[in-house]
């Protein structure tokens, strides 16, 4: 009983060195659940190998029914395509974004015009 709380143990330990793989809940119930099987199939000095055997087959195993892998944590990302729309008429890459900047530039501008004649009309009372 010492040995498989012992590979139960050591299973919990190194499932918790991956905290974003979620396969790790069936590798570790996979390994004990083997580790129990195999120390009930093994006799005399060959429990202990069978325990061994059976708790790394499980872990393999519990792995695998847990769900898909998930490529090493890598997620593709698709690329986001932000247009103004005044813009998009140009299809040289490089125009249309000196386009996007050269809008966006004048955006600020408006922008903080507005905030000015926002500020002078509720500090000074000039709203035109």
């Amino acid at each position: 009983m010492k040995k498989i709380l012992m590979v139960g143990a050591c299973l919990l330990a190194l499932s918790a060195c991956q905290t974003s793989n979620p396969r790790a809940g069936g590798a570790l119930i996979g390994g004990v659940t083997g580790g129990l099987l195999g120390n009930t199939v093994g006799k005399g000095n060959g429990r202990t190998a069978a325990t061994i055997g059976g708790a790394i087959l499980g872990t393999l195993v519990g792995r695998e029914l847990a769900g898909p892998a998930n490529n090493n944590g890598y997620q593709p990302q698709q690329r986001t395509v932000v247009t103004v729309g005044k813009c998009d008429h140009i299809s040289n890459d490089g125009a249309r974004s000196s386009c996007e900047r050269g809008v966006a530039e004048r955006d600020r501008a408006a922008q903080k015009q507005a905030e000015q004649n926002a500020y002078q009309c509720g500090r000074y009372g000039r709203c035109n």
